[in-house]
């Protein structure tokens, strides 16, 4: 890997590493993304991983600045890393019957739902109060 690559990764996992740093009883933090809360139509989609602590893929980034083939190409090495992941889908008709946010909300919960170990600490970029979760910041 680069050397600038790997000062990127360092980075985006700084914040993580300050929280395994200050908290023990942390063993698992679960970091989830969304995809489909800007469409018109078509489901809402959520993403949630935990990866080892000293994980670093190349090229990892948010899913909107990475082209398809290379999402597709990463999507391979995290799930082979990953130490746990789930998917949560929610389609439109139930988007239409409960809102995007509550879709959103209920897209997340049902990620982490399908993870085998459960997260101690859930990291969302964008969603407040969710509290079907233990632990989120």
């Amino acid at each position: 890997m680069k050397e600038k690559e790997i000062q990127r990764l360092h980075l985006l996992k700084e914040y993580e590493k300050n929280i395994y740093e200050q908290n023990n009883n942390i063993k698992y933090i679960c970091g989830i993304d969304e995809a489909g809360r800007g469409p018109l139509a078509g489901p809402v989609v959520v993403g949630a991983v935990i990866m080892p602590k000293d994980s670093f893929i190349e090229g990892i980034n948010d899913s909107k600045k990475v082209s398809e083939k290379k999402r597709e190409k990463l999507y391979e090495q995290i799930v082979n890393e990953a130490i746990a992941y789930g998917i949560g889908i929610v389609d439109q008709q139930q988007i239409d019957n409960i809102n995007i946010l509550n879709a959103t909300k209920l897209a997340l919960t049902n990620a982490i739902s399908e993870m085998k170990i459960k997260p101690d600490l859930v990291l969302v970029d964008a969603l407040e109060h969710i509290n079907t979760l233990r632990n989120t910041i």
